[in-house]
């Protein structure tokens, strides 16, 4: 029998603050870093302050951090992993009483994942309570998979793609015809169209989450794919000249961002919530029995 092969480790020939050497086992390679702390003038929070004057964060900590991942790595929602255990709802899932309303939010992809997912509002607080993630090549089959939701004949309506309305579907009789009309002909009647506003959206999730005590956007951890998408979405990297512009807009990386579109959607629309969704019914029910 062979032995098993172990794997090989990078053998470090000097370490000292702000200096590393490094020689690459296998090809005996040596890597050499140096870090700005390496000279005794630069390890002051003075010096850090001024080197630090007119530069983005994330570019500080790409060309003096020595950080590469930082430009492309700048999470969007740091709340997902700082505040995890208060956002991320694990069952027992909340028992929302039968007369509880529900909202969709949906963004179409034929050859890409559509994303559905239905959220709810109970107690001043968002739910995502669950998911349908999957390429929507056959309207009809993903129509009746809709319909099949548990929640669905208590969704109020489902904000949408606006492009679903665009007529770029060749019909049966040969005119053009929009993926919403599809839709409507095969009973998915409740769609309204969304709004792409990102910058609007990015603002109504800081506020939900700013109260890293009581977090009022929340997700069941059966929606995995919006929790991972949560997890990974990074902001666009810049040029320099654009992270120093005082009107740059931020912009979420346009890829695997169908789950967060959905929610944009939905987040966007404003839902109303009428004011006998309360407690009250639910904590007098449990007293007198």
């Amino acid at each position: 029998m062979s032995e098993t092969k172990k794997p090989l480790t990078p053998i470090i020939l000097h370490e000292q603050e702000g200096l590393r050497i490094v020689k690459n086992a296998k090809n005996a390679f040596c890597v050499v870093t140096l870090h700005y702390t390496a000279d005794p003038r630069k390890r002051t929070p003075e010096w850090k302050e001024e080197a630090k004057a007119g530069m983005h964060p994330a570019k500080f900590a790409q060309e003096y951090e020595i950080d590469y991942t930082a430009m492309y790595g700048e999470k969007v929602f740091p709340e997902i992993t700082t505040l995890r255990d208060k956002i991320i709802v694990k069952e027992p899932f909340p028992d929302f009483p039968d007369t509880q309303v529900y909202w969709g939010g949906f963004d179409y992809g034929a050859r890409n994942p559509s994303s559905f997912h239905v959220y709810t509002i109970w107690d001043g607080c968002v739910y995502s309570v669950w998911e349908l993630f999957e390429p929507c090549r056959n309207v009809p089959e993903f129509a009746q998979k809709l319909r099949e939701c548990p929640y669905w004949d208590k969704i109020k309506y489902i904000a949408a793609d606006p492009s679903i309305w665009w007529n770029t579907q060749q019909s049966k009789v040969g005119n053009l015809v929009s993926v919403c009309d599809l839709f409507f002909e095969n009973k998915i009647t409740k769609l309204i169209k969304g709004v792409h506003d990102e910058a609007a959206w990015l603002a109504i999730m800081r506020a939900h989450w700013q109260n890293a005590e009581d977090p009022t956007f929340r997700i069941f951890d059966c929606c995995t794919n919006q929790i991972r998408e949560f997890e990974t979405a990074v902001y666009v990297s810049t040029s320099d000249r654009m992270l120093q512009t005082q009107n740059f807009r931020e912009a979420i990386n346009d890829h695997n961002n169908h789950t967060l579109d959905d929610c944009k959607y939905f987040m966007n629309s404003r839902p109303k919530i009428s004011k006998s969704n309360i407690k009250t019914p639910r904590m007098v029910s449990r007293w007198l029995n």
